[in-house]
């Protein structure tokens, strides 16, 4: 976006809005169900258990048992400091009717857990722990409500417990819960204080919910950057800590394409934004699936090569406006003498590494971490290389946060901690977001044991919409000291040994958004034909892709159904665009002459003028006609253009076939073929009929000059042979 084109042919911010307009329709609504699923999707993690429905009470009202739900979540975390325990209790009930008041007893096992895999088989069972180490009353449960305990479990009861995970229960019994009581699953954590922990990074998404545009609007952006909206959110909650910052660049890019029209609030964001020392990486352009580009075939991933139709140069009146919307004062000077900030200036998220690449929790496969390898190749010997995200899941060898994999730098974080930090940083109520942060803090203790004791780890507040920046603050404030490590920044990461790892893991990528992705460049790549008809491609092709890109985000992951409606609409409008310029189909013609020129209709639907040739092709050697006509139609106008035809015969039938191209001999839409009717014998007819009327018409004329002359000498000569009568007369 750093070219101003002329005034003609420059797209304006109305127009980008006129094609948003063309892709909202049924998205819009679908944007907003994909952000409730979006948020619901995340809290999956196993602290909340319910038995086999039971049948209600019908003489009672009670309610049925399916409706109920405990979770358990001790305090500090779950890192045990001292003897005594504070553990939480929630019953929740769903149901219509209340829940009668009951019993939670409290089990813990002396048996540690030694692996991710067995704290992760201990939180999705439904057993209890086998020591009870203590009892606590709960009251009535109101219908739709959450009653509350808290327990005090004495450790010193059980004996010095060694530094290790261990497993913890809750089961909630009442006679709403018949003879099955409901049971929860938490663990303990007893740290090892001769242990030296090493550093811990938390990366955090700075991500916009899904859009089907090509940039977040004026509008999106105003209620996004409110004081209650998303992205104020994720940046309240990341403010004061040591989160590493994972930014979406389409977002910053929609803000500065603005200019001084930006909402005050989007500006304020964007300047806080750029004020946090946190260390940061930009993500693709819209958070857009890697992994789904790698299953495609691409050989490095997508980007945009410019948003300059969405800027307008009355935005931008000075090199302070620019600056102010957070572009570099040395924006590159327009045409008309005023400034527009530079794709790269657009892009800008602050000092961060571009070479680091995130896909999708679980879609880092062999395959798509060898891609990446070579994604951003450089000449620059000293450019650091690229580097992958991948979850300790898909990897097999003793690992911390920094590693190799057959030659491609990885970043290591463990699948565990981070699945319990995104459940806790989307929990609504302490209970369950203690659950999670104790999950996260077992996962972190038994993360990188059997690799280096130096060895950092890396752990991820995985990407969700719907989450709360008290809750988004707290998984990050409690992932800053798992394991009483140290927070580290993303260079300090980077620069730790590589420990040497194999890709053995990672989910395939889903055929259904391969085959997406395949049609939306194959929509791409016939909008880029058709867009020769401009003097200025970009203005179709650079919002098309900004609008793939957004489309391909990692968001709509979680929204199927939704992602399909908005891959529907969008195949739509690009239908509407490959068919808004074209030939108006004529009515059959009828040539009275041997020569003469056929006048059509060419109908320009586009915002901007176009230049075209309409070639014509008789399909009877009968017409000569004129090959080619060239086409200037005006924005939003139909043109008439004439084509000079002869007939060679002065009667017959014949069809004439006319097909529009781009300059580049792009056809551009459909051909069209006119039926002409050739009678060329009238002229002939007429002239001759024109001919005898008008020697009719003279001789007529000759004829009554005549007869006038005659009776003026008749009365001359009368009047020479009477003079006495005319003196008479006198």
């Amino acid at each position: 976006m750093t070219v101003s084109f002329p005034a003609a042919a420059r797209r304006s911010p109305d127009g980008v809005r006129d094609r948003r307009r063309a892709l909202s329709g049924t998205a819009l609504r679908s944007l907003r169900a994909a952000a409730a699923i979006a948020a619901s999707v995340g809290i999956a993690l196993a602290i909340v258990a319910a038995p086999a429905p039971a049948p209600a009470d019908a003489a009672t009202g009670a309610p049925d048992a399916g409706s109920l739900s405990v979770a358990v979540a001790p305090a500090g975390n779950g890192v045990v400091t001292t003897t005594v325990v504070s553990v939480a209790v929630a019953v929740s009930n769903t149901g219509d009717a209340a829940a009668a008041s009951g019993t939670v007893s409290i089990a813990l096992s002396r048996s540690p857990l030694t692996t991710s895999a067995e704290l992760t088989a201990w939180l999705d069972a439904r057993t209890p722990a086998d020591t009870a180490v203590a009892s606590v009353p709960v009251t009535a449960v109101a219908a739709r409500g959450t009653a509350t305990a808290t327990a005090a479990v004495d450790l010193g009861t059980l004996g010095a417990l060694a530094p290790g995970v261990y497993p913890l229960s809750a089961a909630y019994s009442s006679p709403s819960t018949g003879a099955q009581p409901l049971v929860a699953h938490s663990v303990l954590t007893v740290p090892d204080a001769a242990s030296a922990g090493s550093g811990v990074g938390v990366v955090v998404p700075i991500t916009a919910p899904p859009t089907t545009t090509g940039l977040l609007s004026a509008d999106d952006l105003k209620a996004l950057t409110a004081d209650d909206g998303a992205l104020r959110t994720q940046l309240n909650a990341v403010t004061g800590t040591p989160a590493i910052l994972a930014v979406d660049p389409a977002i910053p890019a929609a803000i500065r394409v603005l200019g001084s029209t930006a909402p005050a609030s989007a500006r304020q964001w964007l300047a806080d934004l750029l004020a946090l020392p946190n260390s940061r990486f930009a993500l693709q352009f819209g958070d857009a699936d890697l992994a789904t580009q790698v299953a495609a075939g691409l050989p490095s991933p997508l980007s945009v090569s410019s948003l300059d139709p969405f800027m307008s140069a009355r935005n931008f009146t000075s090199t302070a406006a620019a600056a102010g919307a957070g572009a570099s004062p040395t924006a590159t000077p327009a045409p008309d003498g005023r400034t527009l900030p530079t794709l790269a200036q657009l892009l800008d998220v602050g000092a961060a590494r571009t070479d680091v690449f995130w896909p999708a929790t679980g879609s880092a496969t062999a395959a798509v971490v060898s891609a990446l390898k070579s994604a951003a190749p450089s000449t620059d010997a000293a450019d650091p290389a690229p580097i992958t995200l991948v979850g300790t899941d898909a990897l097999t060898g003793a690992v911390g946060a920094r590693a190799d994999a057959a030659g491609a730098g990885v970043l290591a974080y463990d699948d565990g901690a981070s699945s319990a930090l995104r459940t806790a940083s989307l929990a609504s109520d302490p209970v369950h977001q203690g659950a999670g942060l104790a999950a996260a803090s077992a996962y972190a203790s038994l993360a990188t044991r059997g690799a280096a004791a130096s060895a950092p780890l890396l752990v991820v507040v995985d990407r969700a919409t719907g989450r709360s920046a008290t809750g988004l603050r707290a998984a990050i404030t409690a992932a800053s000291s798992l394991a009483g490590r140290t927070p580290w920044d993303l260079n300090a990461l980077l620069a730790a040994p590589a420990a040497s790892v194999s890709v053995t893991g990672g989910t395939a990528d889903d055929p259904t958004r391969v085959d997406a992705l395949r049609d939306l460049l194959d929509q791409e790549t016939r909008v880029a034909a058709f867009a020769t008809v401009l003097a200025d491609p970009t203005l179709l092709t650079a919002p098309n892709r900004a609008e793939i890109l957004q489309l391909m985000g990692n968001v709509w992951r979680a929204a199927p159904d939704q992602f399909a409606t908005a891959l529907s609409d969008h195949r739509d409008a690009t239908t509407t665009t490959l068919g808004s310029v074209a030939i108006v189909p004529p009515s059959d013609i009828t040539l009275l002459a041997s020569s003469a020129p056929l006048t059509f209709s060419v109908r320009n639907d586009l915002p901007w003028p176009v230049t075209l040739t309409l070639s014509a092709t008789p399909n009877d050697p009968r017409l000569i006609v004129q090959k080619t006509a060239d086409v200037s139609a005006g924005a939003a106008q139909s043109t008439r253009v004439q084509v000079p035809v002869q007939a060679r015969v002065g009667s017959g039938e014949s069809t004439l076939d006319l097909q529009l191209r781009s300059s580049a001999g792009v056809e551009i839409g459909p051909r069209v073929r006119v039926a002409i009717s050739v009678r060329a014998e009238w002229e002939s007819v007429g002239i001759v009929v024109m001919s005898v009327l008008i020697g009719a018409m003279l001789v007529l004329g000759i004829v009554r000059t005549a007869r006038k002359m005659r009776r003026r000498r008749i009365a001359a000569a009368t009047a020479a042979h009477n003079p006495q009568t005319e003196d008479v007369d006198g």
